[in-house]
């Protein structure tokens, strides 16, 4: 899964790094630009193996057309960074009719039924099909997407540029977020709304499943191409989206609000002693505001995120994420000594930082320690750009409640429910695979299949024994 941006309209390759900046939180492993060179109507790629604002570009360069990514590694190299032109986007293909450049968020699950040779990243496969379906198709984009969408299995939005067209479109299930917005100078297309807000980008809405949207200058298309059932990614919500960010018309800070007061009605029939909530920062401290609403109990921010680390979820590695999340966080130990105290956390994955964390609240004193997390339990992997292709290194896989508990050392753990998690986001057609093993595209079923028969090895559930 990755961050992706566009802009159309005049703008400078400094504007473009800025607002690409903003979408770190979806990747931090590479990124790249790529934009039409205004005299000789090409366009020019760069990229760059870390974040955006380290892009080596001229930033008061001036472009009408502008694309970018952040990469979070989920398919082809993860540790390597020898050749980042072979896995960071963006990726171009020269068709009879211009040239193509994409930039994608999302994971193709059926990519290996329909190649011949192997991709470092699923974006260089999507250019090149794309393209090849242009030039089939004479050029017509319409009918080159629709074919598109029908023979490709997954999640993906994604934005692209041919010549000095620049369009997106939204795989027909919704999965991945993607949102638009204009005023009078450009129009910006991005994986978060969040961006779109900074520069006062208005009339922003989703870019609904299944449609493309083509953008020449100032004239705007919508076509709607094809739509199956919705099913946008619940983890979105719970974990990945800036809290600032309006996705399907809900705002992520207000979900994660409800998902804290949904949590506290189960924990209040439990009548816990408890002195303080504490969040897990970051992304759990609107869920404990919630929490706090309901359990009438104060907050305190007993665990304190060193802000000069990154995601250790993104991380490449188990060993860059173990690294890490040693030195992640401090503590007030004052809140801590002797004290009851509700932890709360967004979700659970492998339980790497979970244990850590648990770990230092014993040394410090802590009495008792409860864990509340506001996603149910991830039982199974994800096949859509989410990093647990596997259930093994899934904590809660062929676990109980109990045995969970265990292994983190607390005194009990509290677990969101899918109904209730429903209920938070505002709507029920969600993507819930990692949490109840129902996946809503053929080929990820079929794959789940293959994984339970012993036909599938490794951590990606591409490769076929």
């Amino acid at each position: 899964m990755c961050g992706v941006l566009g802009i159309i309209g005049p703008t400078t390759l400094g504007q473009g790094k800025v607002l690409l900046q903003m979408l770190t939180h979806r990747g931090q492993d590479a990124s790249g630009v790529g934009w039409i060179e205004e005299k000789t109507s090409n366009i020019k790629i760069i990229k760059k193996d870390s974040y955006p604002d380290l892009l080596d570009l001229d930033e008061t360069k001036e472009t009408s057309q502008l694309i970018g990514s952040t990469r979070y590694p989920t398919f082809g190299t993860r540790t390597d960074s020898s050749n980042i032109e072979k896995y960071a986007q963006p990726f171009t293909f020269k068709t009879k009719y211009g040239t193509l450049a994409i930039v994608h968020n999302g994971n193709i699950t059926n990519i290996h039924n329909m190649i011949t040779r192997d991709y470092e990243s699923d974006t260089e496969f999507i250019v090149e099909f794309l393209g090849s379906l242009l030039n089939k198709t004479q050029g017509n984009l319409n009918e080159s997407v629709k074919m598109f969408m029908e023979r490709v299995d997954g999640s993906y939005s994604i934005i692209g540029t041919l010549d000095e067209t620049l369009f997106s479109f939204r795989d027909p299930r919704g999965i991945r977020p993607l949102v638009m917005g204009s005023n009078e100078n450009i129009t910006v297309i991005s994986s978060e709304s969040v961006v779109l807000q900074n520069i006062g980008v208005e009339n922003i809405r989703d870019i609904k499943p299944g449609e493309l949207i083509i953008f020449k200058k100032q004239d705007i298309q919508s076509f709607q191409i094809l739509v199956k059932d919705h099913a946008h990614c619940m983890f979105e919500y719970v974990y990945f989206a800036n809290p600032c960010s309006i996705i399907e018309e809900r705002l992520v800070y207000d979900v994660r609000l409800d998902l804290g007061k949904e949590l506290g009605l189960r924990i209040k029939e439990n009548n816990l002693d408890i002195d303080y909530i504490v969040p897990v920062p970051d992304t759990s401290r609107p869920a404990s505001q919630g929490l706090s609403e309901v359990l009438n109990l104060p907050i305190r921010e007993a665990i304190i995120k060193n802000r000069y680390l990154q995601r250790t979820f993104i991380m490449k590695s188990k060993q860059e994420r173990t690294k890490i999340a040693k030195s992640k966080y401090l503590y007030t130990a004052k809140y801590i000594k002797n004290k009851n105290i509700l932890v709360v956390d967004d979700s659970i994955v492998r339980g790497l930082t979970s244990q850590k964390i648990v770990k230092d609240l014993r040394k410090l004193g802590a009495n008792k320690i409860y864990f509340a997390v506001t996603c149910p339990a991830i039982r199974f992997a994800c096949y859509y750009g989410i990093d647990f292709p596997t259930d093994e290194e899934l904590i809660a896989s062929g676990h109980t409640v109990e045995k969970i508990k265990e292994v983190l050392d607390v005194d009990g753990v509290f677990y969101q429910n899918i109904d209730s998690l429903k209920t938070a986001i505002g709507f029920s057609d969600l993507c819930t695979a990692c949490l109840s093993g129902s996946y809503p595209t053929p080929y990820a079923q079929e794959i789940r299949i293959k994984y339970l028969n012993g036909e599938l090895k490794g951590r990606s559930h591409y490769e076929e024994v």
